[in-house]
């Protein structure tokens, strides 16, 4: 997942915050990806760069939340009245994905909205009030795929409130104040340093998940994001040791909305959203296109800890190392930060 974390991110503006989870577009093209066929199920596949045909359900499984962490993935398939789907394919999104159908009728407007919105909302605890705006109204709709991520994670050792103070925060567009937590000598961190970047991970009461910054040298922060890979992320990643570090990062809340089919268009999926497109794998009575994918992310990292949530929604239409004395690490400049489970980045998003 790295890969196509990497990938989406160096697609976005390089001088803006930004979130996504790369975990809830994964999980939602793979469940378009088991109905497709030919060139469109190629495409996606060389996108998401899966290993295997059962990579993502494998990852699912292993994202159960424990003490100190909730962690909950849900995706609806919301189908039009009359709409059917092969029963085959509806069995496997079912048994690999936790898929759950639910007929609507798309051309009732203020019906729809409310239904999928209240979806979204519910799945992400209230921090996506909405997916769909007042003026939504598509009524040729005949399916609309929504996948909702959401996480809230504790941290291990919190931060105090009391050291939280007001400090400059040298941003790409320049200087502004920020809220900054801060801890001396915290425990139970991972630390990694090369010559033009710094890694930090700070556990969560769970501690199988992280929050990890990746911190580039001053003034190198485009010229580090343009060279990034998956591959440099796992690296850094991997390297990094406990370690006793004095943390200074700021507080933040972002919310994202990145042009997201034009970015998976720019990765290689092309026929998806063409007439061309072959989805006879979830339909043999239907042909079946994707007319546009919408993604909205939000994270928000405090005292306590960290809360996130992603939504993404395709809609289907018909054709017409240890050291003695602490390191100090000081998040006060552009930088990289994900999300993690295990080795797997679930959000990525950069601070700028």
């Amino acid at each position: 997942m790295a890969d196509f974390a990497v990938d989406l991110l160096k697609l976005t503006p390089a001088n803006e915050s930004m979130v996504m989870s790369p975990l809830s577009l994964i999980a939602a093209l793979a469940v378009l990806e088991r109905g497709a066929n030919g060139i469109t199920k190629n495409e996606i596949t060389d996108a998401l760069k899966r290993q295997s045909e059962n990579d993502v359900s494998e990852l699912l499984k292993k994202l159960d939340a424990a003490d100190g962490v909730a962690m909950a993935v849900a995706t609806k398939l919301f189908l039009a009245l009359g709409m059917e789907i092969r029963q085959d394919y509806n069995d496997s999104i079912q048994k690999d994905y936790k898929v759950a159908a639910e007929r609507l009728d798309f051309k009732d407007k203020d019906r729809t909205i409310e239904i999928v919105n209240n979806f979204v909302s519910e799945a992400t605890r209230e921090m996506i009030p909405k997916l769909l705006e007042d003026d939504y109204y598509r009524p040729e709709t005949r399916a609309f795929l929504i996948n909702a991520v959401y996480f809230k994670g504790l941290w291990s050792t919190p931060f105090s409130s009391d050291s939280t103070r007001e400090e400059t925060f040298h941003g790409i567009k320049g200087d502004r104040e920020e809220s900054f937590m801060s801890y001396h000598r915290l425990r139970g961190c991972r630390y990694y340093k090369e010559d033009d970047a710094e890694l930090l991970t700070l556990p969560y009461k769970d501690k199988e998940y992280e929050f990890v910054i990746f911190l580039p040298a001053e003034s190198k922060f485009e010229g580090f994001r343009g060279g990034l890979s998956g591959e440099i992320l796992k690296k850094l990643h991997k390297n990094a040791r406990r370690d006793r570090v004095n943390v200074t990062i700021p507080k933040f809340k972002i919310s994202s909305e990145p042009p997201m089919k034009k970015m998976l268009q720019q990765l290689g999926i092309s026929q998806l959203f063409s007439e061309n497109c072959d989805l006879k794998g979830v339909s043999d009575k239907e042909t079946l296109y994707v007319d546009d994918v919408i993604h909205k992310a939000v994270v928000e990292v405090n005292e306590e800890g960290t809360e996130a949530a992603a939504v993404t929604g395709a809609t289907m239409m018909l054709t017409s190392m240890p050291m003695d004395e602490p390191i100090d690490f000081r998040a006060d400049r552009p930088f990289v930060y994900g999300i993690y489970c295990g080795e797997e980045p679930i959000f990525i998003g950069q601070y700028c």
